[in-house]
């Protein structure tokens, strides 16, 4: 059976349609998720609760250190030695999360554009004390495409966007136009394909409601525990959507409703950019999660390909 593959926006039900099927088919849950793969990120990341992992097996969750940095050719590895080893044990793969690079990763492989090591860094020592502000700005400019994708706060990913631009003379997301042009719908692992797509104003409710609960069930406490372990803020895996957030609040530079409302603003853009990802790619069963019963709808298409 090919694997099953979960994608649609934070908040909108992704994990627990995964629950939800696993507990009906013996499967076996594969987080696609840039975040949930840290260590000690737990409230913050919505990550699976223990009990959930109890239940049916997760992978792909507490890997990386939060020092570490995630990188999207290390999880293709990771996933598919993941996937294949559940499919040898006769369970059903189900890729699940939000995180689209990732997951392109995996099922397509990745590109390399060819850069040259001098070049970069020169180009690096160039920007060295420019501020990731105005360094988002210069990527409006030239490649506005990847500035929607990027967050405004992950520095990494900006730059590389604007190395690739002015080194290669072509913005990254003409890169990946390019090399969405040049595949075939062959996907190095063949799968099906569910899209949860919740209407706009109910998935920013859901959003917002999030956010408080998540707080009420000790993010913060999470994030003052960690910081009293000698965690820098500034290590990679802090800089995860909504920690720097309350890491400001904890310093006193946000109230505790800024903070909120910070965090959910960043999650409401945060999923649109989602969106704009996941509508490219193709073959996918998209399903309004609010108005169908998704989980019925999947098991009759998994019931199909099995048949087939």
């Amino acid at each position: 059976m090919r694997p099953l593959v979960i994608i649609g926006p934070t908040a909108s039900g992704k994990s627990a349609l995964a629950m939800d099927i696993a507990m009906k088919t013996g499967a076996e849950i594969i987080s696609v998720d840039s975040r949930q793969i840290y260590k000690r990120l737990d409230i913050g990341t919505a990550k699976p609760s223990e009990e959930d992992r109890r239940k049916v097996p997760h992978h792909l969750i507490d890997v990386l250190e939060l020092h570490e940095r995630s990188d999207a050719s290390r999880f293709a590895a990771l996933a598919g030695a993941a996937m294949e080893k559940t499919r040898f044990g006769g369970h059903l793969p189900i890729l699940v999360g939000g995180s689209g690079l990732y997951l392109r990763a995996l099922l397509e492989g990745l590109f390399e554009i060819g850069l040259d090591a001098a070049e970069r860094l020169s180009f690096a020592e160039g920007i060295k004390d420019t501020g990731t502000e105005e360094l988002m700005e210069q990527l409006g400019r030239v490649d506005p495409e990847s500035a929607r994708r990027i967050h405004r706060n992950d520095r990494y990913r900006i730059i590389r966007a604007l190395e690739v631009y002015t080194l290669s003379g072509t913005s990254l997301s003409g890169h990946f136009s390019a090399q969405r042009d040049a595949r075939t719908n062959e996907s190095h692992f063949p799968c099906v394909k569910i899209g949860l797509n919740p209407v706009r104003s109910l998935l920013h409710e859901r959003i917002n409601l999030r956010t408080v609960r998540m707080v009420e069930a000790g993010w913060i406490v999470e994030v003052e525990n960690l910081l009293s372990d000698a965690v820098d803020q500034f290590w990679p895996g802090m800089q995860t959507l909504g920690y720097p957030d309350v890491v400001s609040h904890i310093d006193g530079k946000l109230t505790r409703l800024e903070m909120i409302g910070n965090i959910s603003a960043k999650t409401r853009q945060y999923a649109k950019r989602q969106m704009t990802w996941f509508r490219k790619e193709h073959e996918v069963h998209w399903f309004d999660p609010e108005s169908e019963d998704v989980a019925s709808a999947v098991l009759k298409l998994l019931d199909r390909e099995r048949i087939n």
